[in-house]
């Protein structure tokens, strides 16, 4: 179906009308009366108009019905209502049985509405925690409450959808700050923005998507759930029936097709979503690297006469012929110049004596066992110190021994070392080369010789 099948042709005209600022403040008025009212009334609106249109510009346009020297504020407001309706964006009707006259906004405005609303709002949107719910949702339904699994798919479905948004909307974002670095030349005006815009956005955006709702931690799980589902057939045949009584498929095929879709889109989608991460990454880095260096480049930049001589001098360089000769009467008219020259002892000239490079026995060096010793234990421990995806593998190793599965009970921690090497164990377990997987059964932790790890299982891989 085409958009203008479903919208009026004039429907936007109001947007690029030369009173465009005020039908939009209008259509907010309208927006929130429809969030608060069931039946907007007609004298209500048109109240609330008067109120937003006091010392407004208001210009009469061509098809307008009406002459200028009735144009009062109620005037304007019922033109402005009379336009909303004729380019279909709402009707008049009564309430039943009433002689109450009402406004209904048409069924395709309110998104649009929803839309400009939005678009207005400079605040920006807290990030909801996605991935999280999408895992918790889809596993409490296959462990607790398998009825509603067709339910939870949906939700996860519609959760992946936002998500894959939120994150691109992100990585937009940010290279929207990128450009503003390369236009602003105001120290204050870079550090308003890195300092109050961008710390808002990574405050509220990228900080809970790197952290309290991690994507590297659920990425794995969720496909698992979503293969554990595809791979069983009651489960499957069960979902295809549930589909039907919901969504009332003509057939059971489109129902299957359906749900095979969302779950094959949910999978997809978390075994790429690792790479928008990492490019999200890079970007917060090269916008932090970027911000500080044009900050310091015009912080430290020279502001002494000699400096702003220079760039006077750079900017009559890359003039044209017009300009230049613009910049040279501005240089008369406020610089006085003159060549100044002086005479001192430090002028006269010497010539260079060049010498003779005389080879010589190197000085030995008497060695220090002392030193020699300390050097060599701190190159040890700094390369005992790292570590390293195999120093990981072989933790692992270490800990499952002949073991095909470990719980968080059985695991010993003896040291820092081991905690932080538990902690990597846990994130890079999807690395291609890693031989084991990490399955974190609740939220609850356990106390391990001091310290405490989540309550999980660690499987060895089957080769």
């Amino acid at each position: 179906m085409k958009l203008f099948d479903v919208v009026p042709g004039k429907f936007f005209s109001i947007l690029s009308s030369i009173n465009r600022e005020v039908y939009f403040d209008a259509l907010m008025v309208l927006h929130n009366m429809f969030k608060f009212e069931l039946n907007i009334r007609t004298n209500d609106f048109i109240a609330s108009l008067i109120t937003v249109l006091e010392d407004r510009v208001f210009e009469l346009e061509e098809d307008d019905d009406i002459t200028e020297t009735s144009l009062t504020i109620s005037g304007k407001a019922r033109l402005i209502l009379n336009r909303f309706v004729k380019t279909g964006w709402v009707d008049k009707e009564f309430i039943d049985n009433s002689f109450i006259e009402i406004i209904t906004p048409r069924s395709y405005a309110i998104p649009v509405l929803k839309l400009l609303s939005e678009i207005g709002d400079s605040t920006l949107q807290e990030y909801n925690s996605l991935v999280f719910a999408t895992f918790s949702g889809l596993k409490q339904a296959l462990n607790e409450n398998e009825s509603h699994l067709y339910e939870a798919l949906l939700s996860a479905n519609k959760n992946t959808e936002q998500l894959q948004y939120s994150l691109r909307t992100l990585y937009h974002g940010i290279r929207g700050f990128l450009r503003n670095i390369i236009d602003h030349n105001d120290v204050n005006l870079l550090l308003q923005d890195h300092f109050n815009e961008y710390k808002k956005l990574s405050d509220r955006v990228y900080h809970p998507i790197k952290t309290m709702d991690s994507v590297h931690r659920y990425m794995a799980p969720i496909q698992n759930l979503l293969m554990d589902i595809s791979s069983n057939e009651g489960t499957l045949r069960f979902l295809h029936e549930r589909a039907m009584d919901v969504k009332k498929y003509d057939d059971i095929s489109q129902a299957a097709e359906n749900v095979n879709n969302s779950i094959d889109f949910i999978i997809d989608f978390y075994q790429t979503v690792g790479s928008l991460v990492s490019e999200i990454d890079k970007k917060h880095s090269a916008y932090t690297k970027s911000s500080v260096e044009k900050i310091q480049y015009l912080m430290t930049a020279d502001q002494t006469i000699k400096g702003k001589l220079a760039e006077i001098l750079k900017l009559y360089a890359s003039a044209s012929d017009d300009k230049r000769e613009a910049v040279c009467e501005i240089m008369e008219k406020n610089i006085r110049a003159s060549r100044q020259e002086y005479f001192d002892a430090r002028s006269l000239y010497h010539k260079n004596v060049r010498s003779r490079r005389v080879y010589r026995e190197p000085l030995a060096v008497e060695p220090n066992k002392n030193l020699l010793d300390f050097s060599e234990e701190y190159l040890l421990s700094q390369i005992n110190n790292r570590y390293t995806p195999d120093k990981i593998r072989m933790f692992i190793s270490n800990l499952l021994s002949d073991k095909i599965e470990l719980t968080s009970n059985d695991i010993l921690v003896n040291s820092d070392a081991d905690f932080i090497l538990l902690i990597l164990a846990v994130i890079r377990q999807n690395d291609k080369d890693m031989p084991y997987s990490i399955e974190i059964s609740s939220t609850n932790r356990v106390e391990c010789n001091g310290y405490f790890i989540p309550d999980m299982v660690i499987r060895k891989k089957e080769s």
